[in-house]
């Protein structure tokens, strides 16, 4: 017995009617009879029979109705435990930049590994939030985690988690340290150390920077905010950095933070999937756990 000839007869059981049966398949009326009687002659018994233009159910096509409703409720509970029983395992790709690797996506891993234990979480480091947009559109990663004001891009799907908070950080021995505050005319006759370019608070640092037809006085750059923090506790020059990496730091006195009087957008963080991307329960629920904890 073949399930499909068994959905079959299903159906036709509920409409008596062989033409509808196929409509509502997509079946040409021939597939339709063909399968009835490959029921039939598989179990020897006439499951219809035709009284004028109409057609019944047969004693036996009764009796095979309610075995059909049960299998094919149990085929359905089958598939179902399975495809959960996949979903449950497998792997999932999440990128994000570096700050968030290491102080936001903790938390979602930890979720994770207590809600799927069977599943293999990768996480990519990705420099900018266009690597990760890329990096979806190709499906090399399955979410991702940007900083970001604007996400509008028509191929994905966003959910806006949190504004960023984005800090000047000094050595407390700076001389901007001990000001009230400071301009961005005087942030620039200093060292800058900061992140790559392409970076979402670097670029509206930047963006503040030409507004005010600005040039740094020197600018070193590092794809790490580690050695970005022991660069500037050292006392080479100052940084803008997220508060969640510099947090620990600002508490214990090796950094301080500069007030300036210049007003800078901060970015979003936000979660990003392919809007075509055929979501696992555990992304739905990733998706889901961020947006309620986090959001």
């Amino acid at each position: 017995m073949q399930i499909n000839h068994l959905k079959t007869f299903a159906v036709a059981a509920e409409t008596l009617n062989f033409t509808k049966t196929a409509q509502l398949l997509d079946y040409a009326q021939s597939s339709v009879t063909a399968q009835i009687k490959a029921l039939e002659k598989e179990y020897g018994v006439d499951l219809f029979q035709r009284l004028g233009k109409r057609i019944y159910l047969t004693e036996a096509g009764i009796k095979m109705r309610s075995y059909a409703k049960r299998i094919l409720a149990l085929h359905e509970e089958m598939q179902q435990e399975f495809e959960e029983e996949q979903e449950e395992k497998g792997t999932i790709l999440i990128g994000a930049c570096e700050s968030q690797c290491t102080y936001r996506l903790p938390e979602f891993l930890r979720f994770i590994r207590e809600q799927y234990p069977q599943v293999q979480v990768i996480l990519k480091p990705v420099p900018s939030s266009k690597t990760s947009e890329k990096m979806l559109q190709e499906g090399e990663l399955d979410l991702a985690f940007i900083m970001e004001r604007d996400q509008n891009n028509a191929l994905l799907e966003s959910v806006s988690l949190f504004q960023e908070e984005i800090v000047l950080i000094s050595s407390p021995s700076h001389p901007l340290a001990v000001q009230p505050s400071a301009s961005l005319a005087e942030v620039m006759q200093h060292p800058l150390i900061l992140t790559e370019k392409d970076c979402a608070y670097r670029t509206e640092l930047e963006q503040a920077i030409q507004k005010q037809n600005l040039h740094p006085e020197n600018v070193i750059e590092f794809g790490s905010i580690e050695a970005i923090k022991q660069c500037v506790i050292a006392g080479l020059g100052l940084s803008y950095l997220p508060l969640m990496t510099v947090e620990k730091e600002l508490q214990s006195g090796e950094l301080s933070a500069v007030d300036f009087d210049e007003p800078i957008n901060q970015p979003t963080t936000k979660l990003l999937w392919h809007k075509d991307k055929r979501l696992t329960k555990v992304m739905h629920d990733v998706i889901d756990f961020a947006t309620k904890q986090i959001g």
